[in-house]
Parts: C-alpha cells; structure tokens; sequence
C-alpha cells in the first residue's frame, strides 16, 4: 500500500486509510496498522454512498462497453506499462519454473 500524497505528508497514510473505509479489501503495513488501532472509531465520519457518490457519473448516459474501456486503456500508458512489466515478470518466472522442472524429471 503506497499513499497517493508521498511519503513527505504527515497523516496522509492514515488520512488515506481512513477514507477508504469500507472498500472489500485493503492491504495495510502493520505500522499504520498500530497507529489506527490507538485511534477512535469517531475518526471513520465520512461512508460513501454508492447510490449517490460512487455510481455517478458526470455524462449520465455513459454506458461502460469494451469500446470505451479500449479508449481509456490506451490513454492510460502507466497502466499499460504497469501491465506489461507484471506479465514480463510472470513470463520469467514461469520459464524458471518450467527449467527447474525439467531438471527434476
């Protein structure tokens, strides 16, 4: 888990954290973990509504289709590289993998 604000802001960490309460799932180090369990539960004041915040879009006929995902995608070249380098890791992995198999047998 990196916070979005940098290393530099003090309280961004759990300030992030704390926003994003209620997500399904969430990886925290346990630091930020220690520093969250000596704070209130009053610090959680802010739930989204998905009805109102999450699900709004500002063009309310946008419809998601695999046209307009390719479109972002391709604007999205962090996202794009990011992808490439886990597949280029998986790819070396797996072939050490498979030598070490081969090996074996």
């Amino acid at each position: 888990w990196r916070p979005s604000r940098g290393a530099g802001v003090d309280g961004a960490e759990v300030d992030e954290i704390l926003a994003l309460a209620g997500v399904d799932e969430m990886t925290i180090p346990p630091p930020l973990l220690e520093i969250l369990a000596s704070r209130p539960a009053s610090d959680v004041v802010h739930e989204v509504n998905a009805q109102s915040e999450g699900a709004t879009c500002i063009v309310p006929d946008f419809k998601f289709t695999e046209e307009s995902y390719k479109m972002y995608w391709e604007a999205d070249g962090c996202g794009m590289d990011k992808l490439n380098e886990g597949i280029a890791a998986f790819t070396a992995e797996t072939k050490k993998l498979s030598d070490i198999l081969k090996k074996k047998f």
